[in-house]
Parts: structure tokens; sequence; C-alpha cells
């Protein structure tokens, strides 16, 4: 496994299945980020499929993300702390969000979950305070522990009927 940067951004390439994965960046990353569907390394191009672990955690100054759409995954505390994080743009091709994804992303104020996720991890958006509604997909059959808990201005959740458990 090959690692680079560009433009900032750390990612870990696969050889065999020319696929690459976000890694940590630099936590003074400011402003908006645009992931690229792809990224080129020595003539060959690999297609970007997912968000490590705490690949975001702590960006503070980062203010919005765009995520192509070749990404599937987005990973436990990917997003953690990002409290300037007011925008992001998840594609229908993510099927899953880890643990913490966007804990305590204070600015956040809407998220769209995208209809291929079947669930919701456990404190997935614990302390988004400013997150005033969210629309939870058909798929979604299972909603964790605190999922939005401290989200003190929610004022609207719209909750399938094919979530049949959520955490205390």
């Amino acid at each position: 496994m090959e690692k680079i940067e560009i433009k900032g951004i750390n990612y870990r390439l696969n050889e065999e299945t020319l696929t690459a994965e976000v890694e940590v960046i630099n936590k003074e990353y400011e402003g908006d980020i645009i992931i690229p569907e792809t990224v080129v390394f020595q003539e060959v191009a690999y297609r970007v499929t997912s968000i490590s672990w705490s690949a975001f955690y702590g960006c503070k100054s980062l203010t919005s993300i765009v995520i192509p759409d070749s990404v599937t995954s987005i990973g436990e505390n990917a997003f953690e702390n990002c409290s300037s994080l007011t925008s992001i743009v998840i594609p229908d091709s993510v099927k899953s969000i880890g643990e913490f994804a966007f804990q305590y992303c204070s600015s956040l104020t809407s998220i769209v979950i995208p209809a291929k996720v079947k669930s919701i991890e456990t404190q997935a958006f614990l302390g988004c305070s400013s997150l005033t509604s969210i629309v939870i997909p058909a798929k979604v059959k299972s909603i964790g522990e605190g999922a939005f808990r401290d989200c003190s201005s929610l004022t609207s959740i719209v909750i399938p009927d094919s979530v049949k458990s959520i955490g205390p």
C-alpha cells in the first residue's frame, strides 16, 4: 500500500484494486474540500472509494466538503470535532456511516442521509447542536445509541417504518 498526498489530502492506495482511501489530513486544513473521484499516482488512476476513520477529525476550520459518487463508506470519527463544518454533500453511493462520524459538528445545520444507508451508528450525530432537520431513508433498519443526543436545535426528524431498533 502506497501513501500519497495531493492538495493537502492524504490517500492510501491499493495497487491490487486500484482504489484509494482518504486518510488523516493536516488538522490545519481550512475552508472547503472537494474530494476527487479519482487520484493519479505515477500515471495510474485510483478510484476514491472510502473515507477512513478519523480522516478529518478535529479539522476545526473545515467549512464544507463534497464527497464523490465513488465513495461507499465513511469511517468512524471521520468528521468528529469539525466544529465549523456547515455543509456536507454525501452521495447516494454511500452505504455505511461509521460510529461518531459527525460527532460535535456543532455548525452542521442539515444533512441528507443517502438512500442506501442501512444503519445510523452509535453517536453518529452526537452534539450537532445546530442540526435542525434530518430525513432518515427507508432502508435504515437501526439507529444506534445516542445517534442524535445533544442535537438541541433538532425540530424535525422523519423515522421510517423500516427502523426496527433505536438505541437508548
